[in-house]
């Protein structure tokens, strides 16, 4: 039984948290006295100086705060005891102002607009201190509402013991009252001492409550301001709790600086430093008999004990040491001056208020001894093992040194053949960590490190200069080729060898062939506006001067009949002209902008091509020319818009009848492939191309430069833009005198 008793981890952790808490429960009932005993030794420092360093005015802005929050709190008791919803200008407006270029209405929707964002904003800074004080308000029949479960309704008409009741917990409690007329009064119903009484009164007189209302409507209203109400047959009882007193006192920062320290020395003094002192002797003590191995047999050596831990049980015995202050914080943040005051608590509705607090302070103290217990376990064996050997078997840092031999001949392998490719940031790293490491073992001798330092420099200068060259010259490299395309010459060839700079080569290739392109693209780009301008100067202008023209010669009285006829249809035929050229650059800028609305519907597109052909048989008959058809059997149905696609066939055959060359053959060819439809246009050209087929689908471009015949020179741009809107491939190719067009759409049918 004693051997079972002896090898029980179990039982010995049970056993060393069962004394913990004790001692922890020792602690706290020790709390009391130590409280009482630095009260009288404060009260006693107060009564020789008047008063202490934390009496020193009340705040003002606290208490602007909380007349503000009379507001919201008149407008939330007023919406708790009627049926419907109370707006804010409804109970804080007497009349609406007026505004210069507003009506009546606008001016009431505005002032209700403001005064609900005021009363808002005044809710929200009210909801920072809600949480931290107690209050109770009442409506005209006496009726209240109260945020605590303190008895603030008695704190006037109540007995002496209700009040006492109330002063055991609050430091501070007062009554605002607003009468029949909104006329304000304070008064102080308890607090610390008389001057507080009376700066309470004298403070509230400060404040000027009428400055508030109207600057906050006019930073919403302007000048317009509304006759504003205060409330009525209202009163509010605020109450700071013990502890909050800086809510309603200000001091200055060092003020409040020298009455903490001079509270926690006095806490100190009065028994908290002895307590800790000999709590943290007790521990060290229950430590060694837990690891006696007379008592406990195998159990003594616990498994985190093994775990190398030397250096963490030394910070923790350091970090309990500086958590004294901590221990005397908790005396005095958690004051419990009797055990009287506790069983209080605990019957009077505030069970859960005082648990918590018991709870934290227990659990403060108890987390602080468990640590100072598992550091000192880890410490005990020194005194078995010496310094030496419990270093050996228990240091972290001891177990890394052949560890650190072995990265040291690594690192030096990768000195010798340094690479600047994926691995020279680790490279870096590494040879920054080590010379911090020198430095720091050198720094540690002194004077004698001087001469280990100037060793080391002249081993490291010679190691950075070899490298140091050898990058310059690499760097001279790179920057002479940039310096090349800087100066403008793109077509320069980069060559040699860029060392450790190599991989940016490719890089600045590919810029250099960027920059070329987008010079190239520059050219282009002026060049085309150029020609769009004189194009559309000039494709405007012809149809424009002949209208001209011709009008004039219809103001003319001497013409006959038959000359006013041929003139109005030579207008009229140069007026379609005009708004023809107009409608293809509607329809191109639309293109341009993508703004082409499609409706999309299934048709046989080889039947849709017959159409066209139909309709342009006589011009192609008129100039001689032999249409070639070639398309599959079966139906070839697309998924596109039939009024868009038929204008791209449309345009090619008026192409065609324009600049094809008379009495020639015109292949037209439809082909069925996997997933998409082809069709192919040819037809040999009347006149010379002298553009490429990547320029010939550009804005106002034509075949023929001279401009002989009508057209905008929109045609294969809008055919392109609309086959390229409908998801289609349009390409120009051109060999020769040899004009080919070939169209890509892909198959689809409408979902079902």
């Amino acid at each position: 039984m004693a051997i079972k008793w002896k090898n029980n981890l179990k039982l010995k952790y049970i056993v060393a948290l069962c004394v913990l808490l004790v001692i922890t429960a020792v602690n706290v009932l020790f709390y009391p006295l130590i409280c009482s005993r630095a009260q009288e030794t404060l009260t006693q420092l107060k009564s020789d100086d008047g008063q202490t360093s934390a009496e020193s005015a009340i705040n003002l802005d606290f208490l602007e705060t909380l007349y503000r929050a009379c507001y919201v709190l008149y407008l939330e008791y007023e919406n708790q005891s009627s049926e419907s919803q109370i707006s804010a200008s409804e109970l804080f407006i007497g009349e609406y102002g007026t505004m210069e270029d507003y009506t009546e209405a606008e001016i009431r929707q505005r002032t209700d607009s403001a005064m609900t964002e005021i009363l808002d904003s005044w809710s929200r800074e009210f909801e920072e201190y809600r949480s931290m004080i107690d209050y109770c308000m009442f409506g005209e029949e006496g009726a209240y509402s109260k945020n605590t479960n303190q008895s603030l309704e008695n704190a006037v008409d109540g007995s002496k013991e209700e009040k006492n009741k109330l002063g055991e917990y609050y430091s501070d409690y007062f009554q605002l009252s607003f009468d029949a007329v909104g006329k304000l009064e304070i008064e102080p119903l308890f607090s610390q001492s008389d001057y507080y009484k009376d700066a309470l009164i004298k403070s509230f007189q400060q404040v000027e409550r009428m400055e508030l209302l109207l600057s906050a409507c006019s930073d919403y209203l302007g000048d317009g301001l509304p006759e504003l109400k205060e409330p009525e047959n209202f009163r509010v009882i605020f109450a700071v709790p013990k502890g909050q007193g800086g809510l309603l006192y200000q001091t200055s920062s060092q003020d409040n600086a020298d009455f903490y320290y001079q509270t926690l020395h006095e806490y100190a003094e009065a028994g908290a430093t002895p307590l800790y002192v000999l709590s943290l002797i007790v521990i060290a003590g229950l430590a060694f008999v837990m690891r006696s191995r007379k008592l406990w047999g195998d159990a003594a050596s616990a498994k985190f004990e093994k775990k190398r831990l030397m250096e963490a049980a030394l910070i923790g015995v350091f970090f309990v040491l500086c958590l004294h202050d901590v221990f005397v914080e908790l005396a005095y943040t958690h004051s419990i001056e009797s055990f009287a005051e506790v069983r209080q608590e605990l019957f009077s509705g505030n069970t859960f208020d005082m648990f918590t607090r018991l709870l934290e302070i227990c659990g403060a103290i108890f987390g602080i001894y468990v640590l100072w217990y598992v550091s000192v376990s880890v410490l005990c064996p020194v005194f078995s093992l010496g310094i030496r050997g419990y270093i050996r078997q228990y240091s972290f840092i001891y177990q890394i040194f052949p560890w650190l031999k072995e990265k040291w001949g690594v690192f030096m392998e990768e000195m010798r053949h340094i690479d600047f490719g994926a691995k020279s940031t680790k490279t870096i790293i590494k040879a920054v960590l080590i010379n911090f490491v020198v430095l720091s073992v050198c720094s540690l001798f002194w004077f004698f490190g001087i001469g280990a330092l100037a060793v080391y420099s002249v081993v490291l200068f010679l190691i950075i200069k070899r490298y140091y060259d050898k990058t310059g010259n690499d760097y001279r490299a790179l920057l002479h080729a940039m310096h090349k395309i800087a100066d403008g010459n793109l077509d320069a060839e980069i060559r040699g060898d860029f060392g450790m700079f190599e991989p940016l080569k490719e890089e600045l290739k590919e810029i250099q062939k960027g920059l070329r392109k987008a010079v190239d693209e520059e050219v282009k780009s002026q060049r085309m506006k150029t020609e769009l301008i004189t194009n559309v100067s000039h494709d405007l202008k012809t149809p424009l001067t002949a209208i001209t023209t011709y009008i004039e010669l219809l103001k003319k009285e001497d013409i006959t009949e038959e000359e006013r006829r041929s003139y109005i249809e030579t207008l009229e035929r140069k007026s379609l002209r005009l708004k023809v050229l107009i409608e293809d650059l509607f329809e191109v800028s639309k293109a341009t902008s993508k703004d082409i609305v499609l409706n999309p519907i299934e048709f046989d597109v080889v039947n849709l091509i017959k159409q066209v052909i139909i309709e342009y048989a006589d011009k192609l008959q008129a100039k001689g020319l032999d249409l070639r058809f070639r398309a599959p059997e079966e139906k070839t149905v697309l998924l596109l818009d039939n009024q868009k696609t038929y204008r791209i066939f449309e345009n090619l055959f008026v192409n065609v009848s324009k600049y094809a060359m008379p009495d020639s053959r015109v292949y037209i060819e439809v082909k069925k492939l996997e997933t998409e439809v082809e069709i192919v246009m040819k037809n040999m050209s009347a006149e010379e191309l002298s553009v490429s087929g990547e320029e010939i689908t550009e804005r106002f471009v034509r075949g023929d430069s001279a401009r002989n015949t009508e057209g905008s020179g929109l045609g294969l741009a809008i055919a392109k833009s609309f086959t390229e809107a409908q998801g289609g491939k349009f390409h120009v190719e051109v060999d020769g005198d040899l004009f080919k067009v070939v169209i890509l759409f892909k198959c689809g049918k409408l979902e079902a």
